[in-house]
């Protein structure tokens, strides 16, 4: 369950609440960011401030800063014990973005040399080869509201005598922390950002992020619907996939396709896609919490609507694209098979159980998808798959509860919970292969079911050996033991996540039923509506 203040706790199951919808697109060339070579400050400028500045986190997508950190700026420091101390290891201090060493004058201007000469302070990407967007987006320093009031941004292509400005615009009077920059950045393969002044006297420059795209909100304004769906499976018999979906107004046309002037031109597969919900708290104030981060995957208008409708997805589904086989034995552990398989999906954004590294396999399989070889590493090692609000592909081995992180108690509930009681399960039959053209089956049996299901899994060539396959029958059986599937339809929490423990009033029993979050579907049309299932 996402982390939240007691504020929301209080407001998202007040009797009168008030839900928000906040979605943020990237449109930018999705190979910008992985195509910068090089992320350098004009000469002139002193070096660095250490330990409170990272340069190359200007283009990691990360906007906010890990931690408010002290340092020598007047009228900066507060007693209050939001700031720390920045650690002398980079690394530690988390995400800092670009600080300069110098600080600006009374007026904000930043006067670099002894003379008193304003040169201003410039940031410079480089990149291996072209690209186009419909603008640069310029996030500043959201977290203490300090920005550029007066600043630059321009692109080039080619250097030296034969360098070419491609785009040069100046923005005067600037009163946010993130600005779109919006012009035709053709095929550039250099972006300067050059500060001339700041909101703030006697301050550092600082530089959170910078996208090579416009980086799109909508809410209430723009936004008519959005819906989450997620889901995971106990057995890891399935691995389905987070889809999010979304509307909004289209009624100036900018996103038919056919627009030459719209932003549909610059739409992209993956580009990335936010979406967070907020609870209006008593005090007035917004608490978002994250519904996650997912890649655009496709998108159409509806002339008679006026509406344009966008559906996300993730990672998970890239990796139906790649192929692992292995066809001679590699003895290796499950962990580092899982590192490999991602590997060969180019994907980084994985979590795997610690668990995995005592279990050993030969690595065998015929030609699969990476996406089931994935499958088959979760279920060889015991462990489940899902996407976590964060857009990381989590394999975990799941905890038995022990004390449910929410309560859904009656009084949110549009009906009463329904409860099925699936098909029990006697025995599962595990087939083990010790080479690809040699196996045997190892099984277990629950002796206190009298009738029941047998299930089998044949498939899963990464199970090497009789002991193995005995531990992954009683792990099944163990799962299939959660035979009380809850459906509710209720006002809902934000903050719950896949696989959360959550106790469940019923009007039959003065005790709570504790079940584990094994699919939510979340509506938003200017209210909130949740259907949520567990299993038990």
């Amino acid at each position: 369950m996402q982390d939240t203040t007691q504020g929301y706790k209080d407001a998202v199951y007040a009797p009168a609440r008030q839900v928000l919808a906040r979605i943020t697109v990237d449109v930018s060339d999705v190979e910008a960011e992985g195509d910068v070579t090089a992320v350098n400050n004009n000469t002139r400028s002193p070096a660095e401030a250490p330990y409170i500045s990272n340069k190359a986190q200007m283009n990691d997508d990360l906007r906010r800063s890990t931690f408010k950190l002290a340092t020598w700026e007047p009228d900066r420091l507060s007693l209050d014990g939001s700031f720390s101390f920045p650690d002398s290891v980079v690394e530690n201090n988390g995400i800092v973005g670009f600080a300069s060493n110098m600080l600006s004058d009374a007026q904000g201007l930043f006067l670099m040399d002894v003379t008193g000469l304003q040169l201003s302070p410039w940031i410079v990407f480089d990149f291996g080869s072209q690209h186009t967007s419909p603008g640069v987006t310029v996030t500043f320093h959201p977290d203490e509201n300090e920005y550029a009031t007066d600043f630059r941004v321009f692109a080039s292509r080619g250097s030296g005598r034969g360098a070419v400005i491609i785009e040069d615009i100046t923005i005067t009077g600037n009163t946010l922390t993130t600005v779109d920059v919006t012009g035709n950045f053709l095929n550039y393969d250099k972006v300067y950002v050059e500060v001339q002044k700041w909101n703030k006297p006697f301050r550092r420059l600082r530089m959170q992020e910078v996208d090579f795209g416009l980086v799109k909100v909508f809410d209430g304004n723009s936004l008519i619907t959005c819906n989450l769906t997620e889901q995971f499976d106990m057995t890891s018999g399935q691995l389905p996939s987070p889809e999010f979906t979304f509307t909004l107004d289209n009624s100036d046309r900018q996103y038919n396709i056919l627009n030459p002037t719209g932003f549909a031109q610059y739409l992209q597969q993956r580009q990335t896609v936010e979406a967070e919900l907020g609870v209006v708290l008593e005090s007035g104030e917004v608490e978002y919490v994250p519904l996650g981060k997912y890649l655009l995957w496709e998108w159409t208008s509806e002339e008679g609507s006026m509406t344009a409708t966008f559906k996300a997805r993730t990672n998970m589904d890239l990796m139906s694209n790649y192929t692992y086989e292995r066809l001679t034995p590699v003895t290796k552990s499950l962990y580092d098979l899982g590192v490999e398989i991602f590997g060969i999906c180019g994907i980084t954004n994985f979590s795997l159980d610690n668990s995995l590294k005592s279990i050993t396999t030969n690595s065998l399989a015929k030609s699969v998808d990476c996406k089931t070889a994935l499958q088959m590493v979760a279920i060889a090692g015991m462990c489940n798959i899902f996407i976590s609000r964060d857009n990381i592909i989590t394999v975990e081995k799941m905890k038995p509860p022990t004390t449910p992180v929410d309560r859904i108690d009656l009084d949110n509930v549009y009906a009463e919970p329904k409860i099925e009681l699936q098909k029990s399960t006697k025995q599962v039959d595990i087939t083990y292969w010790t080479d690809l053209n040699t196996s045997a089956i190892a099984s277990a049996v629950d002796s206190t079911v009298t009738i029941g299901d047998t299930l089998s899994l044949e498939g899963i060539t990464l199970i090497n050996t009789q002991a193995q396959a005995k531990a992954v029958a009683g792990w099944l059986l163990a799962q299939k033991a959660y035979r009380n599937k809850y459906s509710i339809n209720w006002r809902g929490n934000p903050a719950h996540e896949l696989s959360d423990a959550v106790a469940i009033e019923s009007t039959f029993s003065s005790t709570d039923n504790n079940a584990y979050i094994t699919k939510q579907t979340l509506t938003f049309q200017g209210y909130l509506q949740v259907q949520t299932e567990a299993m038990g």
